[in-house]
């Protein structure tokens, strides 16, 4: 088996060799004829696959070489007896209880792990345990898809996609590696149109783009906020200077929409931005002013990064609120950075009973929800002056259900007040929620897959290109 044999090949310059349910022997065997081990522990926690690894080991004349060892996980070995151990063909889970267990023996080891299963688990716990991974592999063999991780004593900082899909895999993006998650990516994307559940759609389908994007051999990063579980993602088209879309995706102040994230930024990565996505929501516990302060921290990072030129950002419905709201008051939050431009689409911006979208500001009030002068200052039609109002780039529909395009009009106004400009293009059919209202973002939805509406993107670039010739 082409497993067997890449296993034993990790063990190279390894001379004694521990291997914890050791599946008849086969990769001892081999690693001792093959790759220079001088002994091996075949290690099993029930006597009937003991003694058929006993059989193997006789069958090729190792008796002298290879030690069989009743025990559970590493309880019967002594530290000293080893300097590398394989842990393979279990599940992930089962792979971490038997290290936890054996912290002490374990340190200062080499590890030659295949987890059948849950492999980012392992990778988390030995990520935290003072282990880096030195090599990788994934392969297929009979059909069935394995990865192969080699964990040494080390320092080194791993990001959560490090984590998922393993460092050095998703560099080398192998042709198994590739094939796998493509294979996955086409699973999900045909069980996306029978999940009705929106918020288990949501999910799926952040797991079906991530899944995606891995499978193209794209390399992802995401950046933690403020020692928060809040973050952004970088998506440059290249390591040239280009101006950057800054997307705050919308979602009520409860989450942030996958629809309003990747989806978007593939449209301006066609023509030839940076895109940023940041998710300022993922501690909903946190209220006001919590989401400015995530985003004026991700736009502090962005604008020190050299391929970064001007900034256009991009908010949807809550984003748009959270973001616009930023911009206007940004010095409150220590922060000097604002967008060089705005974009926003039909956005969250009165507090005003009469056209609020009240649920918006009760998640991001809170508490102070019935404090009617700090309702007032998150009312943003009544915070812009001449001084802080950037140039606006404003669409929605005027059938919205959910945030009545009175929002749109009354920064609008607010924007006419002040001399300050606007491009607005409201639509006169359209729910709420419509990202680029095409068939990606629509679901199956026909309501939310409208050509006509989507020609806002072409639109939104001829006024980038227009303002930023002057």
């Amino acid at each position: 088996m082409k497993r067997i044999e890449r296993l034993a090949y990790y063990t190279k310059h390894s001379k004694r060799v521990c291997d914890i349910g050791c599946d008849h022997a086969y990769t001892l065997v081999t690693a001792i004829k093959q790759y220079g081990v001088s002994h091996g522990y075949a290690v099993e926690v029930a006597s009937g696959p003991l003694e058929n690894a006993k059989k193997t080991i006789h069958e090729h004349n190792l008796d002298c070489q290879i030690t069989p060892v009743l025990s559970n996980g590493f309880q019967e070995m002594d530290a000293s007896l080893f300097d590398t151990a394989i842990l393979s063909g279990m599940g992930g889970i089962l792979i971490v209880e038997i290290l936890k267990n054996s912290l002490e023996k374990i340190k200062n080891k080499k590890l030659i792990i295949e987890a059948n299963n849950d492999a980012a688990k392992v990778r988390d716990f030995l990520f935290s345990q003072g282990f880096i991974i030195t090599e990788e592999e994934a392969l297929y063999d009979q059909g069935k898809y394995y990865e192969i991780m080699i964990f040494e004593p080390g320092a080194q900082k791993y990001d959560v996609y490090d984590t998922e899909f393993g460092p050095i895999l998703r560099k080398q993006c192998s042709a198994d590696f590739l094939r796998y998650y493509e294979n996955k990516a086409n699973l999900l994307l045909k069980i996306l149109p029978d999940i009705k559940d929106t918020h288990k759609l949501d999910a799926k389908y952040v797991e079906y783009k991530t899944v995606s994007y891995i499978a193209k051999g794209q390399l992802m990063k995401k950046y933690f906020l403020l020692n928060s579980e809040n973050y952004y993602r970088i998506y440059f088209a290249d390591d040239k200077p280009r101006p950057t879309i800054f997307i705050c995706p919308g979602g009520g102040y409860k989450y942030t929409s996958p629809r309003e994230s990747e989806p978007v930024m593939e449209e301006f990565i066609k023509y030839g931005f940076h895109v940023v996505i940041v998710n300022y929501r993922e501690t909903g516990n946190e209220g006001y002013p919590a989401p400015g302060m995530y985003i004026g921290k991700a736009l502090e990072e962005i604008k020190k990064d050299g391929r970064v030129k001007e900034v256009i950002g991009l908010g949807f419905s809550a984003g748009g609120h959270a973001l616009l709201e930023y911009t206007l008051h940004n010095q409150d939050y220590g922060y000097l950075v604002r967008p060089n431009l705005l974009m926003l689409g039909y956005p969250v911006i009165s507090s005003d009973i009469a056209i609020a979208h009240i649920e918006s500001f009760e998640r991001l009030l809170k508490e102070n929800f019935s404090d009617e002068s700090l309702r007032r200052y998150v009312s943003l039609e009544k915070q812009v002056t001449k001084e802080n109002a950037i140039d606006l780039f404003l669409w929605g529909t005027y059938t919205d259900e959910s945030v009545s395009v009175l929002n749109s009009l009354r920064i609008l106004e607010a924007y006419h007040t002040v001399s300050a400009s606007v491009e607005y293009h409201m639509f006169p059919l359209g729910c709420h929620g419509l990202s680029i209202a095409n068939a990606e973002t629509s679901f199956g939805n026909p309501n939310k897959n409208i050509p006509y509406i989507s020609r806002w993107i072409e639109f939104a670039i001829e006024w980038i290109q227009l303002k930023l010739a002057k």
